[in-house]
């Protein structure tokens, strides 16, 4: 690919040596370490702290203030980051300049290694899958502030199914609507679930809540073993 990452910080601006506004050195030593922890091991270790705090359940242990402060610490950083993250993707559609908080924050921008390279597609077509490459990023940014329980109530009185307080709905999975294969519940609530549809919404979120009720899910147990 005809790209490399330039330090913005030693980028000449003005002068003679500014012919087509790609000059400027490589990124140093200490960015690309910077970014290569910031992306291979910053995410592995916060994907992993955020599994192990989950089952230890720091956010609902009352015996121990530590792990109610640090699961705290935990969620204000995840909102900080994307919120930073949300107003960086507005400055990048502003400007093109940075396309990460990382990339900002390391003045590191993506240019073109060789100005008079071939392109090997076509500009309309680079441009249409930018646009709609930092559209999908902004809806995953945007749809977990989405409550799915009151977006599904604003949407049934145009449902044709409007039968859902039926007996038998209740028996089935309110994720993937199907009677559970290994059926287990959500505390406190005790709602019913299917194990892999209900483990893989707590796993995504810390803060899920209950399709049904609105309520947090806390934990999750197999039906019939309490």
């Amino acid at each position: 690919m005809n790209l490399r990452y330039r330090d913005e910080r030693a980028a000449p601006i003005t002068g003679k040596e500014v012919r087509t506004g790609l000059e400027g050195p490589g990124l140093s030593v200490s960015q690309k370490i910077f970014y290569c922890i910031s992306f291979v091991g910053g995410q592995y270790v916060w994907s992993r702290l955020q599994s192990f705090s989950a089952f230890r359940r720091w956010g609902d242990s009352e015996q121990r203030p530590l792990a109610r402060r640090a699961w705290a610490l935990m969620r204000n950083a995840e909102v900080f980051y994307r919120a930073a993250s949300f107003f960086n993707l507005l400055l990048f559609l502003y400007g093109g300049r940075y396309k990460t908080v990382v990339e900002r924050i390391l003045k590191a921008r993506l240019v073109y290694g060789s100005p008079n390279m071939n392109r090997a597609v076509s500009f309309e077509y680079m441009n249409r899958q930018l646009v709609w490459n930092e559209f999908s990023e902004m809806l995953l940014l945007l749809l977990p502030l989405l409550n799915s329980s009151s977006v599904k109530k604003f949407l049934l009185p145009f449902s044709k199914d409007k039968s859902g307080g039926s007996s038998g709905d209740e028996a089935d999975c309110p994720i993937c609507r199907s009677s559970p294969s290994i059926p287990f519940i959500a505390l406190p609530c005790q709602h019913r679930y299917c194990y892999y549809c209900l483990r893989t919404r707590c796993s995504a979120t810390t803060s899920y809540r209950c399709t049904r009720c609105d309520g947090a899910v806390v934990a999750i147990q197999r039906l019939g073993s309490g």
